[in-house]
């Protein structure tokens, strides 16, 4: 399945999911969430395929992931490209 495109960037989703998961200590994530950091990591380079089961394969990676280890592949990656001191 190919992630759908969302219509906010997936940096204003960020900001939501760092501050529910600091302040709310809530790893929980939405579809749309999920499809945003998948079509985040698309634009990186990276594609993911959604398994049946409802974990993620990421290109290049030897294991499966959950949803949430996929929003935590896609914060690193966003903040990896933040220009240094922002």
């Amino acid at each position: 399945m190919t992630p759908t495109k969302s219509s906010r960037p997936f940096e204003e989703a960020a900001r939501a999911i760092m501050y529910r998961w600091t302040a709310e200590r809530d790893t929980w994530v939405s579809a749309e969430e999920i499809a945003e950091a998948r079509a985040f990591l698309q634009t990186v380079g990276i594609a993911t395929t959604e398994l049946p089961d409802g974990r993620f394969a990421l290109q290049g990676a030897e294991s499966t992931v959950e949803a949430s280890r996929l929003i935590l592949v896609s914060l690193r990656h966003l903040y990896e490209r933040r220009p240094r001191g922002s």
